[in-house]
């Protein structure tokens, strides 16, 4: 099974889509991890939104995977995204 983190958005023609990708900061990703930990512990399920999406008329939900290495927020118009541990 191909890793999920590896993903590219596709356009309506299937092809892969030239998306603008913004770098969280360290500072950020280790909240973003600390608050995955939270949600495991408590058994809770997380829904994400993209304003920008949603002014757009997009579908707005985003899709977050977050590992011990990198952690990839993916929406309709942007990636988020950051490489590495947060000790």
């Amino acid at each position: 099974m191909p890793d999920k983190t590896s993903s590219l958005i596709l356009g309506p023609d299937g092809t892969p889509a030239n998306v603008p990708t913004i770098l969280l900061d360290p500072a950020d990703a280790r909240t973003f991890r600390e608050y995955k930990k939270v949600l495991e512990k408590y058994g809770l399920k997380e829904a994400l939104y993209c304003d920008e999406c949603w002014e757009r008329n997009l579908s707005h939900g985003c899709e977050a995977h977050v590992t011990g290495n990198q952690i990839l927020i993916r929406c309709r118009c942007k990636l988020r995204f950051f490489q590495g541990p947060t000790y």
